[in-house]
């Protein structure tokens, strides 16, 4: 059972472990190029440094990390979304999970607009794109993806707190023997 959850402002160099243990080509499909572990970590302590600004969905299948969209603030009322899955769990919806979940959140923290960057052969987002109405630009062989968000209404607001509490319910269920035990002892 895949579900999903925002990291803590704690967890955002498992951010930088994750993404390390990820293919060269998974990797190249994320940043345009197959960066470094070194560059990696130089990335995410640059995150954690401005953690106000970042926000991390993760994708979880039985308590390990499938995919993750990085949501960074880049105007005070515009984010960017960074979408990857590893390969293995690909072509299973997990992106599509994610960035409905993302779209959902931003909406509901006051963002008006979405903005996503990615390179123009990389059709499963382009593809993803298009199916959540941004639309796509290219030049030069990269592609910038742009979306006004409706603002907050009671029905997003109820449809995040159904997702979350589901998410935790599910979670729990997977961990039902080990948590009932240390609670009920």
């Amino acid at each position: 059972m895949i579900t999903t959850r925002l990291l803590s402002v704690h967890e955002y160099r498992r951010y930088a472990d994750w993404l390390k243990k990820l293919d060269t080509e998974t990797r190249a499909m994320y940043f345009g190029v197959p960066h470094t572990n070194e560059t990696i970590d130089t990335l995410v302590g640059g995150i954690v440094k401005n953690s106000k600004a970042h926000n991390f969905l993760v994708a979880e299948y039985q308590g390990s990390w499938i995919g993750c969209i990085h949501i960074a603030e880049t105007q005070i009322d515009e984010v960017e979304f960074g979408i990857i899955v590893d390969q293995a769990h690909r072509k299973q919806g997990i992106a599509n999970l994610l960035i409905s979940e993302a779209i959902l959140w931003a909406r509901n923290r006051g963002y008006h607009s979405l903005y996503m960057h990615c390179l123009s052969w990389n059709q499963p987002v382009r593809h993803l794109c298009r199916k959540h109405g941004l639309l796509m630009t290219t030049e030069y062989g990269e592609t910038e993806t742009k979306m006004p968000l409706p603002p907050a209404d009671i029905g997003t607001l109820t449809q995040e707190a159904i997702i979350r509490n589901k998410n935790v319910y599910r979670m729990l269920l997977q961990r039902s023997v080990p948590f009932f035990d240390a609670v009920y002892g």
